[in-house]
């Protein structure tokens, strides 16, 4: 390091890597020890290693490239294989992130299709085609150039319903078999990663400008046990299930979030709303009469009951939501009157 400050025989260029080189390995011996046994230390180390450039960002003006950290092992999508199609850009990857998150959450096989880091649907069912063929009944319109993200390998049957359609990407644990890797080659500007689930331990970074905001991980899981029953009326078993799998999807949701479920798959989903009730307005609007007899799960608190009502009126049998809002009681008597069970989790989940 000191030889290439000092100039020698080397040029700028090279001494600058020979210097950046240096300072790096320098780092990546004293962040562990920077970081000590503070969830939150005053100083943090941060080892960022380009893995990737993009030809533009999240818009064509814009130049972007992807880094990770250089201490932790590559899983997740940027780690992924790309073993068809060209490089996904900033957006699909944003996308692919945003699937890849949702299914390591839910049971296998399940199956989610993507636009704009939001889930268009959302299934679980008995075989990998079952469940990418529930998610798409979700909102058809809507799935035309999306990411599909799937929790186990793609098998034959799967690569064929997505080579004859017009998706983006897919991104899964693996390929079953050379026979899947030729359906999917049907249709070859398909990109098709294979990832590692990633199940991140360490806090989130949330860019803010040229400055970082640090938090934990928000974990999904919640056991029926922590479900706390408020309405005269018990879910029932079916109820209970789909009102599970409804509070797993929602918290990949953008908020305002609202998801519409029964039998684990979505049938309507409103999300990215400043208006709560806006976003159980557009959930209906997606369910349509699939609505009767399903249940709904909001990431928050329902600050007026008009969302209970709305529901209520277009069939909803049961709901799962945080509470905790002094409006509870206001809620809780709708859906009595209604005759819906309503349970709260004491948990919210909102996503930006």
């Amino acid at each position: 390091l000191a030889m290439a400050r000092d100039g020698g025989t080397v040029g700028a260029a090279v001494r600058e890597r020979l210097i950046q080189s240096a300072a790096f390995a320098l780092a990546s011996v004293l962040a562990p020890a920077a970081r000590g046994n503070d969830e939150f230390p005053e100083r943090q180390l941060l080892l960022l290693e380009r893995v990737r450039t993009f030809q533009h960002g999240e818009n064509p003006h814009q130049r972007a490239a992807a880094y990770q950290h250089a201490l932790r092992n590559r899983a997740g999508v940027l780690g992924a294989q790309l073993v068809q199609g060209s490089e996904p850009t900033l957006n699909d990857v944003l996308d692919l992130d945003a699937g890849a998150r949702l299914v390591a959450d839910l049971p296998i096989p399940s199956a989610a299709l993507i636009r704009h880091t939001d889930p268009i649907g959302v299934a679980t069912a008995e075989t990998p085609l079952g469940a990418l063929k529930r998610a798409l009944e979700t909102d058809h319109a809507a799935a035309s150039g999306a990411i599909v993200a799937l929790n186990m390998p793609i098998d034959r049957a799967v690569a064929v319903e997505i080579a004859s359609g017009s998706y983006e990407a897919v991104v899964a644990p693996g390929v079953a078999d050379e026979s899947a890797a030729s359906a999917l080659a049907a249709r070859p500007d398909l990109r098709v990663l294979l990832y590692e689930p990633e199940h991140p331990q360490a806090p989130q970074l949330i860019g803010l400008g040229d400055a970082l905001l640090m938090q934990t991980a928000d974990h999904g899981a919640i056991e029926r046990s922590e479900l706390r029953v408020v309405t005269e009326r018990r879910p029932t078993l079916e109820e209970l299930t789909d009102a599970l799998f409804a509070w797993r999807v929602v918290r990949h949701v953008r908020s305002n979030a609202i998801v519409i479920a029964r039998n684990a798959t979505t049938l309507g989903i409103g999300a990215a709303q400043v208006n709560r009730r806006v976003a159980v307005d557009i959930a209906l609007q997606r369910a349509g009469d699939r609505a009767r007899g399903a249940v709904m799960a909001s990431d928050a608190y329902f600050p007026f009951a008009e969302g209970i009502a709305a529901a209520a009126a277009a069939g909803v049998t049961a709901v799962v939501q945080p509470g905790g809002s002094r409006r509870d009681t206001a809620a809780i008597e709708i859906a009595n009157r209604n005759g819906m069970a309503m349970v709260f989790t004491g948990r919210r989940h909102y996503r930006r």
